[in-house]
């Protein structure tokens, strides 16, 4: 055999091309790798990534056993899954990776917006809201039932191959411009209202028949506002 310095450098390596190694789980054997499968094994055991990864499962019967580090659903959906097609899933407590990630799926993505996307096509993808999780043992030890709402997205789970789920924003709902109406239904020349938005918001106030009153607003905390009338009546108060 010649020596391995003397073998040409390969420039173009593809997937196809193997690596001459030992295997550690079958005697110290002498065996040829393919670079697919090398980095396949890297980036589901050892590479370190903000997503957690898992494959889907197309869970046919009842007495199927769900693997760890899966996404199925609670009956067979199919092989193939339009993204818009469904509102939970049933997701592994442990990644591909063999992390054990369950305490997540309440804190902090519950109201924080995924992504899911195919871990070799990322073209292929969704945006949901975060909704719930469950602890489903019905489905076997540390499984979810996960509820999702639907925002947007291009293509399918396929079954047996590999999707990321990754947190886009956190608690989505702390992120938008809160907003918040009181209905003054007896009338008053004093508006006490709390608003619980945690700003001091900008106010604007219509009576009953929807024309523009103004008064003077006083902010009693981020949370508070007393507003002031010369004179009493019902209405609306609008806080931006």
């Amino acid at each position: 055999m010649a020596k391995i310095s003397t073998y040409a450098l390969d420039t173009d390596i593809s997937g196809g091309d193997k690596l001459i190694g030992t295997d550690g789980g079958a005697g110290n054997a002498t065996k040829n790798f393919t670079i697919d499968k090398v980095a396949e094994f890297l980036n589901k055991t050892k590479i370190e990534t903000t997503s957690i990864r898992y494959k889907y499962q197309d869970v046919d019967a009842p007495q199927v056993i769900r693997e760890p580090g899966t996404i199925s659903f609670g009956s067979s959906l199919g092989p193939t899954v339009p993204f818009n097609s469904f509102n939970s899933m049933v997701l592994s407590g442990f990644t591909q990776q063999g992390m054990e990630v369950s305490s997540y799926y309440t804190a902090p993505l519950i109201g924080s917006i995924v992504m899911i996307s195919n871990a070799q096509n990322p073209s292929n993808w969704a945006v949901y809201k975060w909704l719930n999780s469950v602890d489903s043992p019905e489905y076997g030890d540390d499984f979810y039932t996960i509820s999702l709402d639907y925002v947007n997205g291009v293509g399918a789970l396929a079954k047996n191959k590999d999707y990321f789920i990754t947190m886009l924003t956190y608690d989505y709902e702390d992120f938008g411009d809160k907003t918040y109406n009181h209905q003054q239904a007896v009338p008053s020349d004093e508006w006490l209202v709390t608003h619980s938005l945690n700003k001091y918001p900008s106010v604007s106030v219509v009576d009953s028949a929807n024309r523009e009153v103004v008064g003077q607003v006083i902010y009693d905390s981020l949370n508070q506002v007393t507003i002031t009338f010369s004179a009493p009546f019902s209405g609306k108060a609008f806080f931006n």
